[in-house]
């Protein structure tokens, strides 16, 4: 037995108002029509849902056992089509999936998603943390469609990296820490302490974060890792060693029991805006130009490293 859905409505919308012409203009069909279609149905289910009179019409034993189920019916239906129209909408939104790396590029990040929303209000943006080094990962794998990430990187060509942001580095230490009511101070300074540093990275990338060799031939010493910057500073904050961070993780990751102090002597980092080349996603594009209107560096390029 097959029961149209649009029958089921006849049916619920004729039990709210015993009234075949009322109902039928609810219905924006025919009073005929409609009698039609409630005698199929109860043709096909085998009893009466209506007793009709020249005066009234009511429901029968049936027909009031009946309207309950018809009525979850409807609605569930109703819920579907919601549904369906809900998501298709989400489908035909431009989306844009936007991976950061420890603070990103500080305001610029945030700027950049603000004016996409503003030229396309109905753009769905995503926003994904990314680890040191899921860049490519997360770029291959569709889960990031653009990534702000601090270079150096070692990226495969396949992957167009766009400079945005420069920032001084800074040293990270615990609150108590005799350095943290400096202002500034030069690398040289820190031969004694001992640093943490991302774990699972290349070593030359590791290098270049915590200037090894230093200016004077020197080596840092190193201490504990950590996969994440919430590892990190964690790390410093419990004392374990000292860490170099671009300046924005003054602001993105404050907290009293760390220290944030500028470091005069180092080269500035770097952020990038990385993107597949032939990214099929046409709000890519978008949002490459938008990052770069934005961006206070002039036209740059960045060395790039061969891929692992």
């Amino acid at each position: 037995m097959d029961v149209p859905i649009h029958v089921i409505r006849y049916f619920c919308v004729l039990a709210e108002e015993l009234h075949f012409g009322r109902a039928a203009a609810r219905l924006q069909i025919t009073p005929p029509s409609l009698s039609q279609q409630i005698s199929r149905l109860e043709d096909q289910i085998g009893v009466r849902l209506f007793d009709r009179t020249p005066r009234k019409v009511e429901l029968t034993t049936f027909g009031r056992d009946l309207l309950p189920l018809a009525r979850r019916v409807q609605d569930d239906h109703d819920q579907v089509l919601a549904w369906a129209r809900s998501t298709r909408r989400d489908l035909e939104a431009p989306s844009l999936r936007v991976g950061v790396v420890a603070a990103g590029a500080g305001t610029l990040t945030t700027n950049a998603i603000a004016t996409t929303l503003q030229r396309t209000p109905k753009a769905r943006i995503e926003m994904r943390r990314l680890g040191f080094f899921d860049v490519i990962d997360d770029l291959d794998s569709g889960r990031a469609d653009v990534v702000f990430a601090p270079w150096p990187l070692r990226l495969p060509p396949r992957i167009r990296v766009e400079p945005l942001w420069s920032e001084p580095r800074v040293l990270v230490v615990p609150a108590g820490h005799p350095l943290a009511d400096r202002s500034s101070i030069s690398i040289l300074e820190t031969a004694d302490e001992v640093f943490v540093t991302a774990a699972g990275g290349h070593p030359e990338i590791v290098n270049w974060w915590v200037v090894d060799p230093r200016p004077d031939g020197s080596r840092p010493r190193r201490g504990p890792t950590a996969d994440s910057v919430e590892g990190i500073l964690e790390l410093v904050a419990a004392g374990a060693g000292v860490n170099v961070a671009g300046n924005s993780a003054a602001s993105h990751y404050r907290r009293d029991e760390l220290a944030y102090v500028a470091i005069d002597d180092i080269e500035p980092a770097t952020i990038v805006l990385c993107s597949l080349a032939d990214a099929p996603n046409p709000m890519v594009k978008a949002f490459r130009e938008t990052a770069r209107s934005l961006s206070p560096l002039p036209d740059i390029t960045v060395s790039r490293q061969p891929e692992l």
